[in-house]
């Protein structure tokens, strides 16, 4: 006896992904919300004339970093799930591999190569979404703003020291995602 019947499939993953998208836009608020009160907080003390101390930056970067690891789960949830809708359609999916909640422990081996251009993303437009796009911005404007606290260096090459380390950063953070999904995709069939 099955939980949901094989015509329900598409039924089923069309709410999971709509609960993702849901998750996804509330995890972006939660990262608006923090971001402001801290950019506030940082303001407030370098407008008062107080040498902001270094922690505001980091915790702005800790902040960024910890809602760009939700947001990037949830994409690579809802691309997957978007994966599992087109072998739905196609009446190919076995019920073992539709998930009741969250990142299924078995996944199907090699699904990311039907519909994502590479392991990290599935259209290089993705850039500019919401989801990265804001946390690449955050992170950006906090590590430039570490950079100029310390004064060592001229303005212009901490603009593009910023911009190189916040690319380096949120790639860093695809990569060891991918790969820590890989080394559970072991058990993948």
């Amino acid at each position: 006896m099955s939980d949901v019947p094989r015509e329900q499939y598409t039924v089923v993953i069309r709410e999971m992904i709509r609960h993702e998208n849901d998750l996804t836009n509330h995890r972006i608020m939660w990262l608006l919300i923090g971001q402001g009160f801290f950019a506030n907080a940082y303001a407030s003390t370098k407008g008062g004339g107080q040498s902001p101390s270094f922690l505001f930056p980091l915790v702005g970067i800790l902040v960024t970093l910890s809602a760009f690891l939700m947001l990037y789960r949830s994409y690579q949830a809802r691309t997957y799930l978007q994966f599992l809708g087109l072998q739905a359609k196609q009446g190919v999916l076995p019920e073992e591999y539709l998930p009741l909640v969250g990142w299924p422990k078995k996944r199907i081996k090699g699904w990311w190569r039907n519909v994502c251009v590479c392991p990290w993303f599935r259209h290089a437009s993705d850039l500019l979404e919401p989801w990265l796009f804001l946390p690449s911005i955050f992170l950006y404007m906090w590590v430039f703003s570490l950079l100029q606290q310390w004064d060592r260096l001229y303005g212009p090459v901490d603009v593009l020291l910023a911009a190189i380390l916040t690319a380096a950063i949120l790639a860093s953070f695809c990569i060891v995602v991918v790969w820590s999904q890989g080394r559970e995709g072991k058990r993948d069939v």
